[in-house]
């Protein structure tokens, strides 16, 4: 019994670390240079237009390397808080795009050549940055991501899809 009120009041007085450890405490000046830093970007609209075409110029390459895949809107935009971090402080908001969908699937022969212009694409729109999700015959499932939070998600398994989502703007 002694055991346990012993292990109780280790638990009790050690916590779940300080306050200054909680990832979701942000100084004051953390959340100023986020906003500034908001301030710095094109608006909401803008961004959303940048990331929006994006998609449809890789929805044309793609189309052009694998004519089969043929894309259509699905899903509505959406808009909402979704900033991370200290931007969740500064009044920012973001937008999922639609989806880009195709029932067809993009076919293995075809995703490297795919894959090199929807990243050429997405680099030239500020997503230079390539996270691998998976990489296997039959499945890929890549995301371009840009340091200013705009990212794109684009796969194919047994069907293909083009997604984007913008990074925190003011509206």
């Amino acid at each position: 019994m002694k055991a346990v009120a012993a292990i109780g009041a280790a638990i009790l007085t050690s916590g779940c670390g300080g306050v200054t450890d909680n990832p979701y405490n942000f100084s004051d000046e953390e959340i100023a240079a986020a906003a500034a830093s908001l301030s710095d970007r094109p608006t909401l609209a803008v961004t959303e237009r940048q990331v929006t075409d994006a998609l449809v110029r890789i929805s044309e390459a793609v189309a052009a390397i694998a004519p089969d895949v043929r894309w259509q809107w699905h899903r509505e935009r959406s808009q909402g808080g979704g900033c991370p971090g200290p931007y969740a402080y500064a009044e920012g908001l973001s937008v999922t795009t639609q989806v880009l969908l195709s029932d067809t699937p993009i076919g293995d022969a075809d995703w490297p050549a795919v894959l090199a212009a929807a990243r050429a694409i997405a680099t030239d729109a500020g997503m230079d940055r390539l996270d691998v999700h998976a990489d296997r015959p039959g499945r890929h499932d890549v995301t371009f991501a840009g340091g200013d939070g705009n990212r794109i998600t684009f796969g194919t398994y047994r069907a293909a899809t083009i997604r984007g989502v913008t990074g925190c703007r003011h509206p």
